[in-house]
């Protein structure tokens, strides 16, 4: 039989009316969204009313939008609030976009594979040289992660006027950025951006002014996008490694870059490891 008294019917058929697997269906059960409408106490089969139909192509709908579990719950309970669905379902849109520009990065990330493999052909020049003494104009501050750097570069240029800081001519003076965790983080990072300029000056908070010691270092010039950061940095790794060397923070200095030029394949980094102890 299909149906089990008072127009019931049995969770296969069900199963098979709603697209909804069985073992889906008892997944549902556990989490209250949609509960038999009878369970046989001897038998311990389950039966579902007509009217949950309804509520079954619902869940569907739900699940195929990749709502989780606990919101299609939510929905179903407040069908009858337009608000309150309109902010559910807009948190929801919200994370699916975030997560499609995840797997927009993914996809990116895996092109450029397929060219790291075939054209790793940049020549890289590791060595030491002797950094000059500098003053410099400089903002710090832990961020999100290492992609949010140009917040720090939108606000250190009106910081820098603020304070009256005397600025070098173009090509004279360097700029770049300081990472200052000993190691690579994922978030919370510490990140100072900074600019060489004419003389000292008083800043303005939360700029601050700083006289940088001239400084042996480690050195290598990755040039085009920072997608070749990877052979640069093995590189340095090698030369550190193989002349046993004690290194402080990774910092680079920025050459060419988004600023002077919106072209990656111009741009000029110099990536540098400060030399420290014996």
């Amino acid at each position: 039989m299909e149906h089990h008294g008072e127009g019931l019917l049995r969770i296969g058929l069900f199963s098979r009316l709603t697209a909804i697997s069985v073992r889906m269906l008892r997944h549902y059960q556990d989490h209250h969204i949609l509960e038999p409408a009878v369970i046989d106490p001897f038998t311990g089969r389950r039966f579902y009313s007509p009217a949950q139909l309804t509520d079954a192509h619902w869940i569907v709908r739900l699940r195929d939008a990749g709502l989780p579990v606990s919101e299609i719950g939510a929905v179903l309970a407040n069908r009858g609030e337009p608000e309150r669905l309109r902010v559910i379902m807009s948190a929801h849109g919200e994370r699916l976009r975030g997560e499609r520009a995840r797997l927009d990065e993914m996809s990116a990330a895996f092109d450029r594979i397929h060219t790291y493999l075939q054209e790793s052909t940049m020549d890289i020049n590791v060595r030491q040289i002797q950094m000059p003494a500098m003053t410099v104009a400089a903002l710090r501050r832990v961020l999100p992660s290492y992609g949010d750097e140009g917040e720090l570069w939108q606000e250190i240029g009106p910081l820098m006027a603020q304070s009256t800081a005397a600025m070098l001519s173009p090509g004279e003076g360097v700029g770049g950025a300081s990472f200052l965790d000993p190691e690579y983080r994922e978030s919370d990072v510490d990140v100072e951006v900074w600019v060489q300029v004419a003389a000292p000056f008083t800043p303005v908070a939360p700029l601050e002014c700083r006289e940088v010691p001239a400084r042996e270092v480690v050195v290598a010039t990755l040039l085009g996008s920072y997608d070749g950061m990877a052979e640069v940095t093995s590189a340095i790794g090698a030369y550190i490694a193989g002349h046993e060397l004690q290194t402080g923070s990774m910092f680079n200095i920025y050459r060419v870059g988004p600023a002077q030029n919106p072209d990656p394949a111009a741009w000029v980094t110099d990536v540098c490891f400060p030399i420290v102890g014996e």
